[in-house]
């Protein structure tokens, strides 16, 4: 009689992790498809009383993110589940578990760690894992297990090259994307940013391994491909000893078939086009490169953090030794894109109330947002990361003046992006349907649909939602609209 394997995801954080998660999903299907001794069942709800197991991807970037794991973890338990960890949290509480940290500034999974109902999964043992290891209780509660080759000596691990070769269970492939990652880890030094100490060094995957994923995805009918890393601009200097992005992005586009790809997390930095082959970040020779490109679609996902040179160099992203070489003008940069691409959507990050954030500093970032052509704003008030180099740093805001800053910024925000939504009225946009609100398409066009507009990126910008007579075409030979579907319609 076949032993029972009933489980389910959940995934925490970035897109990252959810490729890592599919990937293991992948597996373990793949692992139920040679043996024939388990009857491997997946259920999509991890608190549906047929699920045993629960896979859980965790996130430990900032507070918010481990504060919902361990949330997550204590749901999980009351509702009698056995749960793997693995992810970013797990890499965390590693660390912080050999830090000099105070007792306030430790969260709780101490509590959890002699649970006998948990166990863990390191990113190294994806590809080792069987049925019957997992059934008893994978790597025990061995904590040290989180310790995976892929951190070590900034190497390749052999694993992240062979996972491009493994299943993956396409999980967005219904909405017509699907992530695609491109490298692990960080090279830069962001003094409020822990990723380096959680992810390691940048490590990027192959070119060739690369490809071979895409037309998997291909394969697999997924038409938009999303690239992702700590950060895409540095892609391959690991490997190729320069900055390849580019060289990526060409052999892709040889690649046939309908599809176009989209990029995430490109660093900011403007250097002069004097020194472009010495430095890794985007500069405007690059995005005149990208205007070449017949597939890529022109959205700029930039995380700028700050205007303020002040700020910029004691955030870690200013080079003071290079700053005489290349007087960054973030400015500058976004109307090249713009020039370059009229219509291309451009999506930021900035940070409120960074240690040492003046007045003057505030009033140079409000004046920056006001003056530039964002399409996405996301603001996040600054708060100190135990692990983070900032954390340290003297001239600390309060919380009122934080929250106060980020008020006024919200509002220009919340302005600006109204403006932006007005100008789209009476437009035509192609989009893709994420959703149909009603039982079905009546006669009188009562269901409304919900769109992700082709421009903007899935889980991050706005979407539409339209009646029905506001279509003006249907790009499939049924004229019947399903989840995935490509449309056009009237905004």
């Amino acid at each position: 009689m076949k032993q029972a394997f009933n489980f389910s995801f959940l995934n925490l954080g970035c897109t990252k992790n959810l490729v890592d998660t599919q990937y293991l999903m992948g597996n373990i299907f793949l692992l139920g498809t040679n043996n024939p001794n388990y009857n491997i069942q997946y259920i999509s709800d991890p608190y549906d009383k047929k699920t045993e197991y629960v896979f859980l991807n965790t996130c430990g970037f900032i507070k918010s993110g481990r504060d919902e794991m361990l949330a997550t973890i204590e749901k999980l338990l009351k509702a009698k589940k056995k749960i793997y960890l693995l992810g970013c949290g797990l890499q965390y509480f590693k660390i912080q578990n050999l830090a000099p940290l105070r007792k306030e500034e430790k969260g709780g999974f101490a509590d959890f760690l002699e649970n006998p109902s948990i166990h863990y999964i390191s990113r190294g043992d994806r590809e080792n894992i069987t049925i019957a290891n997992l059934i008893k209780g994978y790597n025990s509660k061995d904590f040290s297990v989180i310790t995976s080759p892929i951190f070590s000596n900034n190497k390749i691990s052999p694993n992240l090259h062979q996972s491009h070769n493994l299943l993956r269970a396409y999980t967005n492939a219904a909405y017509k994307f699907e992530y695609l990652k491109i490298a692990e880890g960080c090279d830069n030094k962001c003094t409020f940013c822990i990723i380096p100490k959680l992810r390691g060094k940048q490590k990027s995957i192959p070119i060739e391994n690369i490809l071979t994923e895409v037309k998997h995805m291909l394969a697999a009918g997924i038409e938009e491909i999303i690239l992702i890393a700590q950060d895409t601009s540095r892609y391959g200097t690991d490997l190729y000893g320069r900055p390849s992005l580019f060289k990526l992005l060409s052999e892709i586009e040889k690649i046939k078939g309908n599809f176009k790809y989209r990029l995430l997390y490109l660093y900011p930095n403007i250097i002069t086009d004097a020194v472009i082959a010495r430095d890794e970040a985007i500069s405007v020779s690059l995005l005149k490169e990208f205007k070449t490109l017949k597939k890529f679609i022109p959205y700029f996902d930039i995380p700028f953090q700050h205007i303020s040179q002040h700020i910029l160099k004691k955030m870690g992203r200013l080079d003071a030794s290079k700053d005489a070489i290349h007087r960054v003008s973030y400015p500058v940069m976004i109307k090249e894109i713009k020039k370059l691409f009229p219509k291309s959507y451009l999506r930021t990050n900035i940070i409120i109330g960074f240690p040492g954030e003046t007045e003057k500093d505030f009033q140079e970032l409000k004046k920056f947002i006001q003056e530039s052509d964002f399409d996405n704003i996301a603001l996040f008030e600054y708060h100190d990361e135990p692990l983070a180099t900032s954390s340290k740093l003297p001239g600390k805001i309060s919380d009122k003046v934080i929250r106060e800053r980020f008020m006024e910024l919200d509002d220009i925000v919340d302005k600006k992006i109204t403006a932006k939504e007005k100008a789209r009225i009476g437009k035509s946009f192609t989009s893709y349907v994420m959703n149909i609100k009603s039982s079905g398409l009546g006669p009188r066009h009562s269901s409304l649909l919900v769109v992700r507009p082709s421009l903007h990126a899935p889980e991050m910008d706005p979407y539409d939602t339209i009646s029905i007579d506001q279509i003006t075409k249907i790009y499939n030979d049924t004229g019947i609209i399903s989840i995935g579907d490509k449309i056009s319609y009237m905004h």
